[in-house]
């Protein structure tokens, strides 16, 4: 017969080993969810005006929970690339928020004061969603989207830039804008879990990521790794008018995803489609000097 003090000591035991197998359980649990960064930086290069900015920036900080310091251009800085040129004079920091930032200075620039001034802890850079496009040799290489996502990546950062293509300025609808943002959101996500740091440590390449405005709120939308299209881009971007000899911004030419030369695999086809386009991009200039 077993004593009342045995039966304590077995009791006792059983149940250590089950708090100990919950704690292993909580802890296998804990390392399996999905990590966060400790804290992104979101900036664009359309300013505050941008109707696609914000709705994405409270995705990120309400729907997927990631601390999110917000460091964008007081004005319009389309078209600079990854221009860093230095203000004339010096200039205030306007503060709209404990975590939101409003600086006279390129997208690049931003991200620079960003990394070094205001968000030290930052780990992952994010760049958009750009108004529009940005699909093809031309159009990455002068955009500042990217540009700023591309100095958060020589700076040692993840970084990603987003844009959302459209088939007419100010076609798209609230529900377009929604669906837009949910689907940036997951993919940042994605990408954000699923780097292999081992494979590409952060500032070894960075991401360019195109989600189509016109197909998102269709239902579920194919992601599709892409490379980017060498031959399409823009052509003319200014007009001079013939009377006064004044010069206006005035781009021609057909959408570069309407573009029928396309090369399937690339960037463009895959927004032409209506995919979403992710291009991994690395953070160089490849010399020739061999070629």
């Amino acid at each position: 017969r077993t004593s009342p003090r045995t039966r304590t000591s077995s009791h006792k035991e059983g149940r250590r080993g089950r708090d100990m197998a919950a704690a292993v359980d909580a802890q296998s649990n804990r390392a399996t969810l999905p990590s966060k960064p400790k804290q992104v930086l979101l900036t664009n290069d359309d300013g505050p005006e941008s109707p696609f900015f914000y709705p994405f920036a409270e995705g990120l900080r309400n729907t997927l929970d990631w601390n999110t310091y917000v460091c964008i251009p007081d004005s319009n800085w389309s078209y600079v690339s990854k221009s860093l040129k230095p203000p004339k004079t010096k200039f205030q920091v306007q503060r709209k928020a404990q975590d939101e930032a409003r600086v006279p200075i390129s997208p690049a620039s931003c991200v620079n004061l960003g990394l070094y001034q205001l968000c030290r802890d930052c780990d992952l850079v994010i760049s958009g969603p750009n108004i529009g496009h940005n699909l093809g040799r031309a159009a990455i290489l002068s955009s500042g989207t990217v540009g700023a996502a591309l100095e958060g990546c020589i700076h040692g950062k993840k970084a990603i830039a987003i844009s959302f293509p459209f088939k007419g300025y100010n076609s798209w609808t609230n529900e377009d804008i929604d669906a837009a943002v949910k689907v940036a959101l997951d993919v940042t996500q994605k990408l954000w879990n699923d780097w292999n740091e081992g494979q590409h440590p952060p500032g070894s390449v960075f991401y360019n990521v195109n989600v189509p405005l016109w197909s998102c709120k269709e239902g579920e939308v194919e992601r599709l790794e892409t490379e980017i299209d060498q031959t399409v881009g823009y052509t003319s971007l200014y007009k001079i008018e013939k009377d006064s000899n004044e010069v206006s911004w005035s781009p021609t030419g057909e959408r570069v995803f309407d573009m029928p030369n396309a090369i399937e695999g690339g960037d463009v086809a895959a927004v032409r489609d209506g995919h979403v386009s992710i291009t991994k991009l690395a953070p160089t200039f490849q010399s020739m000097k061999n070629a």
